[in-house]
């Protein structure tokens, strides 16, 4: 007179397999990205400390991101097109190098108002 116990479905895992792999250039994208995100903020912090007064190193090491960060955006689009590969990092460095881009273009139209 033995207790029967209650037997729970065994989950298979699911494996898989692919062929897929990671760019490249996303890769690069991604910590040009990330440098040139990282140094922009950097330079902007320090700018707002200043109460607004940029100086010229600021400016050169903002220019330098933008740059950057448009290699960046340009290697991330040339990855998206590569086939077979994961795109999480080509769209990460199409973020990143975004953010960047559209901060430069915003310091640029802040300026000349």
């Amino acid at each position: 007179m033995g207790m029967k116990m209650a037997v729970l479905p065994v989950r298979r895992r699911k494996h898989l397999f692919t062929s897929k792999k990671k760019s490249f250039r996303a890769l690069l994208s991604d910590c040009l990205g990330g440098i040139a995100l990282v140094c922009s903020l950097l330079v902007l912090y320090l700018t707002f400390r200043q109460g607004g007064t940029a100086t010229v190193q600021g400016g050169a090491v903002f220019l330098l991101c933008v740059v950057f960060a448009l290699a960046g955006m340009i290697l991330a689009v040339l990855s998206r097109r590569e086939p077979d590969c994961y795109y999480f990092f080509s769209y990460l460095g199409m973020l990143m190098n975004g953010l960047v881009l559209a901060a430069g273009v915003l310091v640029v139209y802040l300026g000349a108002v």
